[in-house]
């Protein structure tokens, strides 16, 4: 088959046009034919960095920048999208920095590696940074010799100020007149020192006086030394009784406390004798628990159905609840009603109540000035002696009530009427 010359002719600029935007691409660090990972990072500045520039780790190029955009949001910081190649994975906090490629201030991405064993992902944003450049660099080396320099003039200047002002006609003038008071001063002191010395001649009779009656309190002293001596001694010995006294048996006693008081805590902390065990032992203090429900349970019991601990012939007891009700569903034709009444209580309770729960639909009357708590509505006084069984776990003092079309009937007046 014959190829027509317009046929080639399209080829040939598809082909070159291909070639053109390929080698555009691989000019600008993009490689089709190779596969890459986009990464992003934040800067607040490129400062040079465009479109192409190089992407290295340890001096060696692995990728290069895609595109350069500012963030949304106008928060003035720019978005520097790169890919590197996928054999690449870039550990987690590592950091894409900004440097200066070469002395001509080319700038590029660094990217240095952090020691995390987790790796980013093709998309995410890594923490960028901007290294200084040459300009910045060399006024950081400048600045501080520059505030020295600038201290050093400064005092320079103070110095010049201080002679100025020390040579000048008024400095002069005000140090004449600071050594005149230092010699009117010394004056002072001169005739001071003459005064003192004329009243000491004046007075040298005075003086003697007090000297000698200065020694003669000292020989009384030494005359009346053994007196001195033995009050020294009572004082000494008053001192020793102090000492004596029951202050020691007081701390013996007191320490001795102290170790009994010691010995019964370790006792109590104990658990080889009674009162530790009572202390510290949890299955104990259970056991009281529940013995004390259980004796709650049995008062409201023997309260309820009295013959069944208590057997006498010739009196009866007007309460006898405990009965063989196995078919009594059957045989109730008298509209007999048994509901558990739970409580009574002043303070009205929400029906939601948790302790309410597993008692089903929850009644509440209130007369002279209380509420009343009532659950259940059967015609058999087993299935009620089911749901008291049941409320016993919180409310101890439940009992079973009748009801007759409406009205409460005593208990052991509907059981008979129901054996009727």
């Amino acid at each position: 088959m014959k190829i027509s010359k317009y046929t080639r002719l399209g080829l040939l600029m598809v082909f070159s046009i291909t070639a053109l935007i390929w080698g555009l691409s691989y000019l600008k660090g993009r490689d089709f034919f190779k596969p890459v990972d986009y990464y992003h990072a934040r800067y607040e500045r490129v400062d040079g960095l465009v479109e192409s520039s190089h992407v290295t780790m340890n001096g060696y190029k692995i990728g290069s920048v895609k595109s350069i955009e500012f963030e949304p949001g106008h928060s003035g910081n720019l978005i520097v999208t790169f890919m590197v190649d996928n054999d690449f994975r870039i550990p987690k906090n590592s950091l894409a920095k900004i440097v200066s490629s070469d002395i001509m201030g080319t700038r590029s991405i660094k990217l240095i590696f952090s020691e995390e064993q987790e790796f980013y992902t093709s998309g995410d944003t890594i923490p960028g940074a901007i290294e200084g450049d040459l300009k910045e660099q060399v006024s950081l080396q400048v600045l501080p010799l520059k505030s020295k320099a600038e201290e050093l003039l400064a005092t320079l200047d103070s110095a010049v100020t201080v002679l100025t002002v020390i040579f000048n006609e008024d400095a002069r003038q005000n140090l004449s007149e600071s050594f005149a008071n230092i010699n009117r001063t010394v004056y002072n002191i001169e005739k001071t020192s003459a005064d003192l010395r004329q009243l000491m001649a004046d007075e040298k009779g005075n003086i003697s006086s007090i000297i000698r009656n200065m020694a003669t309190v000292s020989g009384t002293v030494k005359d009346n030394s053994g007196e001195i001596q033995n009050i020294i001694q009572n004082l000494s010995a008053f001192s020793d009784t102090l000492s004596s006294l029951s202050v020691s048996p007081i701390l013996v006693n007191l320490g001795e406390a102290t170790a009994m008081l010691r010995d019964l805590l370790a006792k109590l902390n104990s658990d080889e004798n009674t009162a530790g065990l009572l202390f510290n032992d949890d299955q104990l203090y259970n056991n009281v628990v529940q013995l004390s429900a259980n004796l709650s349970q049995l008062m409201v019991d023997v309260r309820n159905n009295p013959k069944r601990y208590v057997h006498f012939s010739a009196v009866d007891l007007g309460k006898e609840v405990y009965i063989n009700a196995t078919d009594q569903a059957s045989g109730n034709k008298q509209n007999i009603i048994f509901k558990v009444h739970l409580i009574s209580t002043p303070n009205k309770m929400p029906l939601n109540s948790p302790l309410f729960a597993g008692l089903g639909d929850i009644e509440e009357y209130a007369a002279s000035g209380a509420f009343s708590y009532l659950a259940g509505n059967f015609k058999s006084y087993k299935e009620a002696s089911a749901l008291l069984t049941t409320a016993y776990r919180s409310f101890p003092d439940a009992t079973i009530v009748a009801f007759r079309n409406g009205k409460i009937l005593k208990l052991e007046r509907a059981l008979r009427m129901m054996k009727e």
